[in-house]
């Protein structure tokens, strides 16, 4: 799944701003009763590797991507396995997400 939003910021407070994001998602309830196991994550330059355990029950899905700030934008992009999806939609986590980027970098 691939998100981006544009920013009017400076890349360093973007960077910034994507950290805490995803402390916070890493530390919340998903939709869907999925919690959120084993994260880890760390910056390369302008960009943030990520990954965790996304479970639920039984069930768990390992989920790893990058988050690349530019200039003007901020980019996202990580897959969704399967068994996530059978619980959460990908609609619903695209949405939630842009929402989230919304909030943090608003028009």
């Amino acid at each position: 799944m691939q998100i981006s939003r544009k920013h009017h910021v400076r890349k360093a407070e973007a960077k910034a701003r994507i950290d805490a994001f995803l402390d916070e998602l890493l530390r919340r309830e998903l939709p869907g009763g999925v919690t959120i196991k084993d994260p880890s994550k760390g910056w390369v330059g302008d960009q943030l590797q990520f990954s965790f355990k996304a479970k639920k029950g039984f069930f768990g899905a390992n989920i790893s991507g990058v988050a690349n700030v530019r200039e003007n934008e901020v980019g996202l992009d990580f897959d969704v396995p399967g068994i996530v999806t059978a619980f959460v939609s990908e609609e619903r986590i695209r949405e939630t997400i842009d929402q989230q980027l919304a909030v943090m970098f608003p028009e």
